[in-house]
C-alpha cells in the first residue's frame, strides 16, 4: 500500500462526498506525504494558502473530518523520534504531522473490490430472446448485449437502418405501420 492507493481509497469513499475540501485537502496531504518520515508535515497556514480557503480554520475542519473517518491521523511533532524531527526541521509546541492511515485505505479499497465485481455479476443475466445453443436469436449482422440495468439492446450496423432491423423482426406483416408503431408492436 503507497499513498497514492490510500488517495485512491479517499476518492472512493462515500463519507467524503459532502465535503469537495476533504478530498482536495487529503490530495494535498497525499503529495506532501515523505516516505522517509512516514508523515506529510505541511503547516495549517501552507495548507489553506495552497487550497485557497478563507482561513486555517477551514483546514482544521477539513482535517477533522479525515481524521473522524479514519483517513489520517493527527500526532504532535514533539512525539516522533528525534531522527524524524529533524527532517520536519519543526519544534513547535503546537505542531501537528499527519499520518496516513494505510489501513483504513485498504479497508475501503477491499469494499470497492467487492462493489466492482458485484456490478460485473450484475451485468451478466439470461437474455429474454430464445436462443440456440449459447446465442440468443437475433437479426441477421446484429448483436444483443445485456445492459447493466438489466435492459437488452440490440446493436444495429451503420449500414442498416432501424425499419430494416424491424422488418428483419417482425417479416414484412408490419410493413405499413410507422417506424413507432413497429417498435411498440415487437
Amino acid at each position: 500500500m503507497d499513498k497514492y492507493s490510500w488517495g485512491r481509497a479517499v476518492r472512493y469513499f462515500k463519507g467524503f462526498r459532502d465535503s469537495p475540501g476533504a478530498i482536495r485537502l487529503a490530495g494535498e496531504l497525499q503529495d506532501k506525504y515523505n516516505d522517509a518520515v512516514g508523515c506529510a508535515y505541511p503547516t495549517r497556514e501552507t495548507l489553506s494558502q495552497m487550497l485557497g480557503a478563507d482561513a486555517p480554520e477551514q483546514i482544521s475542519k477539513w482535517l477533522g473530518i479525515l481524521q473522524n473517518a479514519g483517513a489520517i491521523t493527527r500526532v504532535p511533532v514533539r512525539s516522533l523520534p528525534a531522527d524524524k524531527q529533524e527532517i520536519i526541521g519543526r519544534s513547535a509546541k503546537r505542531s501537528q504531522v499527519y499520518l496516513l492511515n494505510f489501513g483504513w485505505a485498504m479497508d475501503v479499497l477491499s469494499d470497492l473490490d467487492e462493489y466492482v465485481f458485484e456490478r460485473q455479476n450484475k451485468v451478466i443475466i439470461q437474455s429474454p430472446l430464445p436462443s440456440l445453443g449459447n446465442r440468443p436469436v437475433t437479426p441477421p449482422g446484429n448483436q444483443t448485449i445485456t445492459c447493466a440495468d438489466d435492459g437488452v439492446v440490440t446493436l444495429i450496423p451503420y449500414d442498416q437502418t432501424l425499419g430494416e432491423t424491424l422488418e428483419d423482426k417482425r417479416g414484412s406483416e408490419g410493413s405499413n405501420l410507422g417506424v413507432y408503431a413497429r417498435e411498440r408492436a415487437a
